[in-house]
C-alpha cells in the first residue's frame, strides 16, 4: 500500500504468464467499482495501466476555513488479474496485482522520477527549508494557524495540527522533525492577507502576504442599437432621453495584487507551489458582516516565478496577482 500523488501519472503493471493473453484492471474508489479496463498481449508482455487521471476525477478539494483536511480517496479492493482468453473472461490466474492505495491530489517533479509518493511515516506535508535545515512556517504576531501533517497508519490519516499565539516552539506532535513557527510583525497592514492553497503534497497550506494589497474591478459589456422612434398624431419622433445604444451582458471581475513582505530564501518552494496550485483560497474581511471573515476562491494570474536568493537579491519579496474565481455580478443560475 502506498500514499500516491495523482497529480502526476501513476502506473500499475502486471507481466503475462505463459498461456495468458489479457489483463483486466478493476478500479474501485472508496469501495465503489468505477472502472473495468481490458488490455491484451502475449506471454512475457508487461501490461501497464495509468490510473491517476481516473482517480483524480473523484477528488474535488474544498476549503471552508479552520481545520479543513485535504480530500483523499482509497483504491482498496482494486486489482489487476490476467486471463487466458483475449476478452478477459473465464477463470483468472492466481497471479494478481493488488492496488490498495490512498490517493491525494499532489504531484511529483520530473527529477523525482516515476510514481511519486508521500512518506509512509508520520511527517509534515511541507517543503523543508534546505538553507536553514528543518521546517519553518511564517505567521503574523498573535495569530494561530494549522500545519498539515500525515499520520502513519493503514490507512494513513491527514490532519491539521493547530497552534496558538503562545504555543511553545518547536512543534513536534509525534514527528521526528521539529517545526518552528516564525512570527512576522506586519502591524502596519493589520494581519496581512492569508492565502490557503493545495501544495505539491496534496495538503492545504497557509501562506501569508504581509504587506499591502491592491484590489481592482474590471467590467465587460456588449451593446446593440435600438430603434426608439415612436409615432404620434401622424408624425414620427423620438426622445432624446432614450438611448439608441443599449447595454446588455454586463459582467465584472475583481482581482487582487498581494505583496509578500520579506521571506528567507528557504521559503522559495512555498511560492513556487502556490504558482503551480490549482486550488487556492483568500481569507478576507467580510464587507457585509463587519468583524468577520469570508473565504473566497481565487485563481493565480501571475504566470512566472523567478527564484530570489539572499546573494542576488538581499531582501526577498514577491508580488503576485489573483483573479476572483467567480463573476462579481452574481450570475449563478
Amino acid at each position: 500500500m502506498a500514499n500516491i500523488l495523482v497529480g502526476s501519472p501513476r502506473f500499475e503493471s502486471i507481466t503475462l504468464i505463459t498461456g495468458y493473453q489479457s489483463a483486466v484492471l478493476t478500479l474501485k474508489i472508496n469501495n465503489v467499482l468505477r472502472y473495468t479496463i481490458l488490455k491484451t498481449g502475449t506471454a512475457g508482455d508487461v501490461i501497464t495501466f495509468e490510473i491517476s487521471e481516473l482517480i483524480r476525477d473523484y477528488i474535488t478539494q474544498t476549503f471552508t476555513g479552520g481545520q479543513s483536511q485535504p480530500i483523499n480517496v482509497s483504491t482498496t479492493g482494486s486489482v489487476i488479474l490476467q486471463y487466458a482468453s483475449l476478452d478477459g473472461t473465464g477463470t483468472p490466474s492466481g497471479s494478481a496485482v493488488a492496488i490498495d492505495h490512498t490517493a491525494v491530489d499532489g504531484y511529483g517533479t520530473f527529477m523525482e522520477g516515476v510514481n511519486p509518493t508521500l512518506p509512509t511515516d508520520t511527517a509534515w506535508l511541507l517543503s523543508k527549508d534546505e538553507v536553514k535545515g528543518g521546517y519553518y512556517m511564517y505567521y503574523p504576531i498573535g495569530v494561530g494557524g494549522w500545519i498539515p501533517q500525515l499520520t502513519a497508519g493503514t490507512p494513513p490519516t491527514f490532519t491539521q495540527v493547530g497552534f496558538y499565539a503562545n504555543t511553545q516552539m518547536p512543534i513536534t506532535n509525534n514527528n521526528t522533525d521539529p517545526l518552528y513557527v516564525i512570527r512576522v510583525d506586519c502591524s502596519r497592514y493589520g494581519d496581512g492577507n492569508k492565502i490557503t492553497f493545495l501544495n505539491k503534497f496534496g495538503a492545504l497550506q497557509d501562506l501569508y502576504f504581509f504587506l499591502k494589497s491592491v484590489k481592482s474591478t474590471t467590467s465587460t459589456k456588449e451593446t446593440y442599437s435600438a430603434n426608439t422612434i415612436t409615432t404620434s398624431s401622424g408624425s414620427a419622433t423620438y426622445s432624446v432621453n432614450s438611448p439608441t445604444k443599449t447595454v446588455f451582458n454586463k459582467s465584472a471581475n475583481q482581482k487582487i495584487r498581494l505583496s509578500s513582505g520579506y521571506y528567507p530564501e528557504g521559503a522559495n518552494p512555498f511560492f513556487e507551489q502556490l504558482l503551480l496550485s490549482k486550488s487556492i483560497w483568500l481569507t478576507q474581511p467580510d464587507p457585509y458582516n463587519p468583524g468577520t471573515e469570508q473565504i473566497v476562491p481565487v485563481i493565480i494570474s501571475t504566470s512566472s516565478f523567478t527564484y530570489k536568493t539572499s546573494l542576488n537579491d538581499r531582501l526577498i519579496e514577491y508580488t503576485m496577482e489573483f483573479d476572483m474565481a467567480f463573476d462579481y455580478i452574481n450570475n449563478v443560475r
